[in-house]
């Protein structure tokens, strides 16, 4: 009776605690999806649904808030993304003007409103911008501005003594 009584009150303890303050991490799933034509292997949200990304984005920074949004729904997270057992590239959590959003390699990653089922990759393509998430997307680069920044030494590497060792291309910051 009275491990009876104890499992109710557990159970009862379980169910009074909400839902949305068990911080789970989105997943980021893998699926084989036709994308031009051609087999890839695409990453996808928990539902199975394609994943975007942008190239009007930065690593930082989402260019597509607002209206945009709405097509192009962020992949939000309350904890960090967890990645499927054979996803190779890096997941991260961005705070964007979208709230905390999932990056894969340096890339803010969406999902396509116009998507009706796993699988879809409508939205690959538009714009020439946006293009669906593939397992082998490269890190996204980080650029310099470059009417702020310059180029110092000759980029071969030398110091100028014979030595080599010497650094290359470093930038330093105009003022």
């Amino acid at each position: 009776m009275r491990t009876s009584l104890l499992l109710l009150i557990g159970a009862l303890v379980v169910l009074a605690v909400p839902a949305s303050s068990v911080a789970a991490g989105e997943t980021v799933g893998m699926a084989t999806a036709k994308v031009d034509g051609v087999s890839k292997e695409i990453l996808t949200n928990a539902k199975g649904m394609t994943l975007y990304y942008f190239t009007g984005d930065t690593a930082t920074t989402s260019g597509c808030t607002g209206g945009c949004g709405s097509v192009w729904p962020a992949l939000l997270s309350d904890a960090a993304p967890t990645a499927a057992p054979m996803l190779t590239g890096k997941l991260s959590l961005v705070k964007t003007a979208n709230g905390s959003q999932v990056a894969y390699n340096g890339h803010l990653l969406y999902t396509y409103s116009r998507d009706q089922a796993p699988g879809d990759t409508n939205g690959n393509g538009i714009a020439g911008k946006w293009f669906a998430a593939t397992v082998d997307l490269k890190a996204a680069l980080v650029t310099f501005p470059t009417a702020a920044y310059r180029v110092v030494g000759d980029g071969s590497g030398s110091s100028g003594n014979g030595e080599g060792g010497g650094m290359r291309d470093v930038r330093t910051h105009v003022h």
